[in-house]
């Protein structure tokens, strides 16, 4: 009841997200793929061997074990989470008193602000440049005069598919007294060399989140991780929940980083379906906005979004700063195709 709810959330909405099984679904940037035959004949192998009236490793040590192999650092300087939300979540939970600065480019993803709130952080909310690009000398000069606990830096930036360089998240580093933390969950589909895994023991304040929801298309297994050097990771394990990440997720996600190249190849066939559809909404006389990412970001005229919802054909609507803008994530080419003659009629 209402009446029970604390003060500093009575402004917060609980999320919801309709549940889709049918149609175009292009509005959660999911992979519009789905997992390798392998890893469902791997898993199909693995269940009954799997000690399901235990436990999981609390410490996730398999799939840590993996991930450390692949991106060449120690054990240590991995933690598992329950996708890159949880992570999102203890990182702030481990930092903030009440009222501690929390700095993130605007906009950007909104669990951000929601993760803050919930911890009894203040947003400090840094807009991106008009043409939708990160504003590096505009988020260091706040950095130095707000000296926030924790800076969001998502690079490629959902929902805008900006990026930041390394120098420029260097740069930041420099400035910055707080952790910064860099969210990779789209790095995958940038053809730049922008991931900062490979700096994390140059910095004792950076922590590189990642995420199997996008480019490995396992957003229902909810598994993610954080690389950080090991003081970081320690940290965050200071208030990570016990056994967070399930047995089966375990299991998935440590086939999966093992088998990364599917994935990646996988991921680089979306960058082609984004490239596609881009190309496709120029034709239309649209102007998508340049992106790094799987999805792409534009203007619609009035009354699309809902005609398109009609046919069964589902994008993100979003409202920045009073003006409505849509994502879209790139389909199959199948997906994109119909998305495309849908709006042939529609603008």
């Amino acid at each position: 009841m209402v009446k029970f709810l604390r003060e500093r959330f009575a402004t917060m909405a609980p999320y919801h997200s309709a549940y889709l099984t049918e149609g175009v679904i292009l509005n959660s940037n999911e992979s519009p793929y789905s997992v390798p035959e392998e890893l469902v004949a791997y898993m199909k192998e693995r269940v009954g061997d799997l000690l399901v009236n235990r436990y999981p490793d609390t410490d996730s040590l398999e799939l840590a074990n993996a991930v450390a192999k692949v991106y060449d650092v120690k054990i240590e300087n991995v933690v598992c989470g329950v996708g890159s939300d949880e992570l999102i979540d203890c990182i702030l939970g481990s930092t903030l008193e009440d009222g501690d600065k929390v700095l993130m480019p605007y906009p950007s993803f909104s669990m951000y602000s929601q993760f803050t709130q919930l911890n009894s952080g203040q947003m400090i909310k840094v807009p991106l440049k008009s043409d939708f690009t990160y504003d590096v000398t505009a988020i260091k000069e706040v950095v130095c005069k707000e000296q926030p606990k924790v800076i969001f830096l998502c690079n490629p930036n959902n929902p805008t598919g900006c990026i930041f360089t390394r120098d420029e998240i260097r740069s930041i580093l420099e400035v910055a007294k707080g952790l910064v933390v860099v969210d990779e969950a789209y790095a995958e589909f940038s053809e730049k060399e922008i991931s900062m895994i490979p700096y994390v023991n140059d910095y004792d304040n950076l922590i590189v989140l990642k995420t199997f929801s996008k480019a490995y298309a396992l957003a229902g297994a909810r598994v993610g991780y954080g690389i950080a050097c090991e003081a970081v990771i320690n940290l965050i394990n200071t208030v990570r929940p016990p056994y967070n990440v399930n047995i089966f997720s375990q299991a998935i996600g440590t086939w999966a980083i093992e088998h990364r190249d599917i994935f990646l190849e996988n991921a680089r066939r979306i960058v082609d379906n984004r490239k596609m559809l881009e190309q496709g909404l120029r034709n239309l006389g649209l102007k998508p906005y340049p992106s790094e990412a799987n999805f792409v970001w534009l203007t619609l005229p009035e009354g699309v979004f809902e005609a398109l919802e009609e046919k069964q054909i589902y994008i993100r609507k979003m409202k920045i700063d009073g003006s409505i803008y849509y994502r879209i994530n790139a389909g199959t080419p199948e997906e994109n195709n119909k998305l495309l003659e849908a709006l042939k009629v529609l603008v």
